[in-house]
């Protein structure tokens, strides 16, 4: 009975992984000039993860068998989420202030 569960679970996690890349790209071929602001923002991200991939250190781990590029990838997903974390902090104190001055 498990296996059988296991098995709707992988159809279900394939149809969910193709609908979010599917639906998407065919919204992105059909209006070009709309998906500016998404490709805008997803090369932020990338960019962003190339720098913090570049200023993080990689040192490898006998212990935990982590490898020097696994450290690196570790290294700048943290980096990655402190600056994205620290951003919205920022972002959400500056839309409070205007408001708050726009009264």
């Amino acid at each position: 009975m498990i296996s059988f569960g296991l098995w709707i679970t992988y159809l279900l996690l394939i149809v969910a992984v193709a609908t979010v890349i599917i639906f998407p790209l065919r919204n992105l071929l059909k209006d070009p000039k709309a998906a500016k602001g998404t490709l805008i923002g997803l090369g932020i991200l990338v960019g962003l993860f190339l720098v913090s991939f570049l200023i993080s250190g990689g040192q490898a781990n006998e212990k935990y068998q982590i490898s020097d590029g696994e450290s690196k990838m570790i290294g700048a997903g943290l980096v990655m989420c402190y600056v994205l974390g620290i951003g919205a902090i920022l972002v959400g104190i500056f839309v409070e202030i205007k408001k708050a001055l726009s009264k």
